[in-house]
């Protein structure tokens, strides 16, 4: 984002320009120069400025393909994970264990227990979650907003119950940073379907719960793997591999490896789980 220092020295150099064409201006018209003039300059050059930064969203801050710095991801992390746990109105222990698991391993003891800090300070805040979806979707890579609705869901879950309120608000979260309706199926599916919750253990068909943290487990389907795969069960098995291969480079772990050890390995699991439905659908198909 454009600093204070950077807005001035923008604006002294845009002044030095209106100057300089109001001083040749006057000139070509053979009047005298004035203050007045060099001052309508200026506004227009500021109009002209703003324009163009508009359309470029300099003052949105990065170009929309750089990558999010940490502790840019970080906040916004946190105040979604807020948002988040306030939908159903309880802040849990569970979800208090999920956060602090997460951010022990991925900034230290000490630093964990800052950030924690500073989401007690964030749940007592109103944020305008519109704007900092926005925010995310002009400033960070898809898949790093992919992993975003993924954290979400798994924080969401981590007391073994995915609350209706919760699921609706990860699904505006999501939308509103402009993450596609099918990759938020392919996610919700995950955990909708008896897949492991963040840093749980690997599931089967069956119900019930394994008494770990985070861990809910249902029947999951083969409808299921379709969802993740975001394709239809009337595909054909040439649209099935094309789209095991396109979610495979969507969801490549490499793409999150500088958010952090911790990240990268749920978006391993996300990984692992795209290759889990492919084969389910490949066996039930009978393909090679």
């Amino acid at each position: 984002m454009f600093s204070c220092s950077g807005s001035i020295i923008a604006y002294i150099v845009l002044f030095l320009v209106a100057k300089l064409l109001s001083s040749l201006l006057c000139d070509a018209l053979n009047i005298e120069s004035s203050f007045m003039i060099t001052f309508l300059t200026f506004l227009v050059l500021i109009f002209i400025y703003n324009a163009i930064a508009k359309l470029f969203n300099w003052g949105q801050g990065r170009v929309h393909t750089e990558r999010y710095q940490r502790s840019d991801f970080l906040e916004s992390l946190l105040i979604l994970s807020a948002d988040v746990i306030k939908a159903d109105g309880h802040f849990k222990r569970s979800e208090l264990d999920y956060l602090r698991s997460y951010l022990t391993r991925n900034l230290g003891a000490a630093n964990a227990q800052q950030a924690l800090l500073r989401l007690q300070e964030i749940m007592g805040e109103n944020y305008n979650i519109a704007a900092i979806c926005a925010t995310l979707r002009n400033s960070s890579t898809i898949h790093e907003r992919l992993l975003i609705v993924q954290f979400l869901f798994g924080l969401a879950n981590a007391d073994g119950e995915l609350h209706p309120l919760e699921v609706e608000e990860i699904r505006r979260i999501a939308m509103q940073m402009g993450v596609s309706a099918g990759d938020y199926e392919s996610i919700k599916a995950m955990y909708m379907g008896g897949y492991y919750q963040y840093g749980g253990g690997r599931s089967s068909s069956g119900s019930g719960n394994n008494g770990g943290s985070g861990s809910t487990y249902r029947s999951h389907t083969l409808d299921d793997d379709y969802k993740i795969l975001e394709i239809s069960p009337d595909a054909t098995d040439e649209e099935v591999k094309k789209a095991y291969r396109t979610m495979a480079k969507k969801y490549h772990p490499d793409r999150v490896a500088h958010l952090g050890d911790d990240m990268r390995k749920q978006a391993e699991e996300k990984f692992a789980k795209l290759s889990d439905a492919y084969d389910n659908i490949r066996k039930s198909r009978g393909m090679k």
